[in-house]
């Protein structure tokens, strides 16, 4: 390994690190409570590194979720292999994703993520467009006009903004549970009867 490498490799390990200390953070005492300096100091990091790694503190967000999104790619492509009909790839990779979140964030940490967006203006991520999560429900969505397996839509901007609702709103109820109910049962009856009406 030489030294360029090296280098990489350790501003990799320090971004990581930086990251897993303030989300923990944020899961403990909330997003707004910790600030910058925290972050640094129970970090063991300075100022310049955090600021070298993220641009601001709700960037940390979304790096997280950047992760996530390349995650789903790998989900997506097994999921692929499995079914055959977009309608099919749909309600697995649907029931995935949320399986991943809460594996990956957990409950604690995607209230504070969704208390955090709605506060702040900061927080464009999660409704970008071109995010890689939308990007391939674009694409099932399209093979599914294309092998059939999914009819009935009148509009199919409509119907991507209705699946992203439907995920940020499986999401937010589901924090709002005081009981251990696992995120992705709470989906499962929604995605089915979405499912249902555009078969």
């Amino acid at each position: 390994m030489d030294v360029t490498e090296n280098k990489t490799a350790k501003g990799i390990q320090t971004q990581l690190h930086i990251m897993n200390i303030a989300l923990n953070l944020f899961k403990k005492h909330g997003y707004d409570k910790i600030s910058v300096d925290r972050i640094v100091k129970d970090s063991n990091t300075s100022k310049g590194s955090f600021y070298q790694h993220f641009p601001s503190k709700s960037s940390i967000f979304m790096m997280r979720f950047m992760e996530m999104d390349e995650h789903y790619i790998h989900i997506y492509e097994d999921i692929k292999q499995k079914y055959s009909s977009a309608i099919e790839r749909l309600e697995a990779f649907f029931l995935a994703v949320l399986r991943c979140i809460e594996e990956e964030l957990g409950k604690d940490l995607m209230r504070v993520i969704y208390s955090a967006a709605v506060i702040s203006n900061e927080h464009s991520f999660f409704t970008n467009e071109d995010r890689k999560l939308y990007i391939i429900l674009r694409q099932i969505i399209a093979d599914g006009k294309q092998d059939q397996s999914i009819q009935n839509l009148s509009c199919t901007h409509d119907f991507f903004q209705s699946l992203v609702q439907s995920f940020m709103g499986t999401i937010y109820f589901w924090g709002l549970q005081l009981d251990d109910t696992e995120l992705e049962e709470l989906g499962r009856p929604l995605i089915s009867h979405i499912i249902a009406g555009i078969r």
